[in-house]
């Protein structure tokens, strides 16, 4: 096994988005999670001495790919630790879908707080409830200048972020769209956005929401085919 197995981390937080679920709040920090992992690597174990993947037969969930966030989270596991490799998420979706249908899906930490990502079904939280909603990027009518200049000048004193981006979002039965604030940065979401939304907070209105996502591949294109950065490093 190499080195660099035993170091490994993807920082995405899966047992806070669980427990988000779990609680029936945050869910909008779930969904960002469920987005954050099809773009992230994860440490896949394969089967003693073969080039197939190990598998996990979970009863009415079907048979699912285990893959894990950090190798803490693979040592609370009893499969073999002999042979594991470092694997994009995409990589591991193509082997569901080259299974037709013999394998249903990926289940992400499985011997912990997991999440289940079942091919084209979404993603789901422990005890099967969709989770996953569909979201509709638009360009901005209107964006208060107060805000982006004040994101603009933190975000400059931060040193860390490369790009943002405020768009217009709406998912399946919300009434109205929302301004969706899509930031490239270095350093961990659950750190850096609750000083993110400090900054914002004095120029919303009563009712006023901002939702905040940290850049991947998917989000960065979306927001590129619709709008310029509104602050660039």
């Amino acid at each position: 096994m190499e080195r660099d197995i035993l170091n490994f981390n993807n920082g995405l937080n899966v047992d806070g988005a669980v427990d988000a679920l779990s609680a029936g709040n945050n869910g909008d920090i779930a969904k960002q999670l469920f987005a954050d992992a099809e773009s992230a690597e994860f440490l896949v174990p394969y089967k003693d001495k073969t080039t197939e993947l190990c598998v996990l037969n979970m009863q009415e969930k079907g048979r699912m790919i285990p893959a894990f966030s950090s190798y803490a989270a693979f040592e609370k596991s009893p499969l073999p630790k002999d042979r594991a490799f470092i694997m994009p998420f995409s990589k591991i979706d193509e082997i569901v879908k080259k299974s037709c249908g013999k394998i249903a899906g990926i289940v992400i930490n499985p011997h912990g707080k997991s999440l289940i990502f079942k091919h084209s079904e979404g993603s789901e939280a422990p005890g099967g409830e969709q989770k996953a909603r569909e979201i509709k990027f638009m360009k901005p009518g209107s964006v208060p200048e107060t805000i982006t200049a004040s994101l603009s000048g933190f975000f400059k004193a931060s040193g860390n972020v490369y790009k943002a981006y405020l768009l217009w979002a709406q998912k399946d039965g919300d009434i109205a769209p929302h301004l969706f604030l899509i930031v490239d940065f270095d350093g961990k979401r659950e750190e850096f956005f609750p000083k993110i939304a400090e900054v914002i907070r004095p120029y919303l209105k009563s009712g006023d929401g901002v939702e905040m996502a940290k850049a991947n591949l998917k989000l960065l294109s979306a927001a590129e085919k619709l709008v310029k950065p509104f602050y660039e490093k």
